[in-house]
């Protein structure tokens, strides 16, 4: 346990600005609701939950790579083994959250350079490994819509019970719209703050255009004291 704990201090130390679980104290409003978050994908589904998941945005600075590798430390904190994919080739950056270089990565498998187990990197984070974006030689749309994609998912089933996908802003760029189709579903995010009912169902209008499975909304940015269930007795 000790060892485990020293392990999440070193990711909090490389985090580069990303807010983690492993700063917060059990049962503080913030790590709880990732709990309550990974509860719902596993219990969902009529029972059948989703082993590759997709968080998704319309604009950048929402928050997804945070919620990405929240809801993976979450999985992995429950002894399974967790995947983070960092398919936002335009800004990657779940390297950094763990200190680990862009390269090799996704792109490099994608092309064929390598196979996919060259390309996972174990994170100090016992039970959690991440796929980084690496090094791309040709535009990103290209890559995400090669059936290579979806074969590189199947084969991660086998080795993971939850894989989450980082990915770019879906108002902004294609890619999401390919990865969307590849994954077993998509967790459509949206912040508490700025975020516009126009973008909300653009989004998921082009989400279930392209047959993505969205599985639900996550409000992002939430205010503390609004998450608290014991504001209101205050």
């Amino acid at each position: 346990m000790a060892d485990a704990k020293r392990s999440e201090e070193v990711v909090d130390m490389a985090s580069n600005g990303f807010v983690t679980i492993s700063s917060s104290s059990q049962g503080t409003p913030f790590v709880e609701s990732y709990g309550l978050l990974l509860a719902s994908i596993l219990l969902g589904s009529n029972g059948k939950p989703p082993a590759i998941v997709a968080v998704a945005a319309a604009r950048a600075g929402d928050g997804v790579s945070t919620t990405v590798v929240n809801l993976g430390m979450t999985m992995a904190r429950t002894g399974r083994p967790t995947a983070l994919v960092d398919a936002n080739m335009r800004e990657p950056g779940l390297h950094a959250a763990f200190g680990l270089p862009q390269s090799p990565g996704l792109s490099e498998v994608l092309t064929g350079k390598i196979e996919l187990k060259s390309a996972t990197a174990p994170t100090n984070i016992p039970n959690l490994f991440l796929i980084p974006a690496g090094q791309a030689s040709v535009p990103a749309p290209a890559l995400l819509s090669q059936t290579g994609l979806k074969e590189i998912f199947d084969l991660m089933r086998t080795r993971f019970d939850l894989v989450v996908v980082d990915t770019p802003p879906i108002l902004l760029y294609p890619d999401t719209l390919h990865i969307g189709k590849s994954v077993d579903g998509v967790l459509q995010l949206v912040s508490s703050q700025g975020a516009s009912r126009r973008d909300q169902q653009e989004t998921r209008q082009l989400l279930e255009r392209v047959g993505a499975q969205v599985l639900g909304t996550v409000l992002n940015r939430v205010p503390s004291r609004a998450r608290d269930p014991r504001a209101a007795t205050r």
